[in-house]
């Protein structure tokens, strides 16, 4: 699918706001090391406070709602390549997709985000060993976007987007 996934940045380079790295899956999903380097820098479980906020601000204290506290981003170069990837997310039998956010959709106002754009898709996976463990109903964010947005996700365009949803009340 030409997925990329963004490879970690030091406190330095996030500080001077570099553009992150990112990788092809394809290239590196046999190599144990690279693997563990990727998912190492996904970003940790929503934290508790910002759930509760969440909870309260947007969702009026229904839990049921909360959907992204588990969540990665997957990079794509063109919208092409975006809608492969989730074309291929869509038909894997091991998925079952709960929620689509569209924020790329030209009805999507994106003055909501700061000018921010992405496809988010709330999912659960089903196969065999998670229903062994008993996980097969938690449910995680897969970030779509194109590089272009990735790029402006550092550590100040963060900021800004925070500061931005709390004069919001989100």
């Amino acid at each position: 699918s030409n997925g990329l996934f963004p490879l970690p940045q030091t406190e330095l380079e996030q500080k001077r706001g570099d553009k992150p790295s990112f990788v092809k899956w394809a290239e590196v999903m046999h190599d144990a090391r690279m693997d563990k380097l990727i998912t190492d820098s996904w970003p940790p479980v929503k934290s508790k406070s910002r759930a509760i906020e969440k909870l309260l601000r947007v969702y009026q204290n229904d839990t049921s709602r909360l959907l992204d506290l588990a969540r990665c981003q997957i990079v794509f170069e063109t919208v092409g390549d975006l809608t492969m990837g989730l074309g291929l997310i869509a038909t894997d039998s091991d998925v079952r997709i709960e929620r689509v956010k569209n924020r790329m959709h030209k009805s999507y106002n994106a003055h909501e985000t700061a000018g921010y754009r992405d496809v988010s898709v709330n999912l659960k996976l089903s196969d065999k060993s998670l229903v062994t463990l008993g996980a097969e109903t938690h449910i995680c964010e897969v970030q779509l976007i194109l590089r272009k947005f990735a790029e402006l996700k550092t550590l100040h365009g963060h900021t800004q987007y925070v500061r931005l949803r709390n004069q919001r009340g989100l």
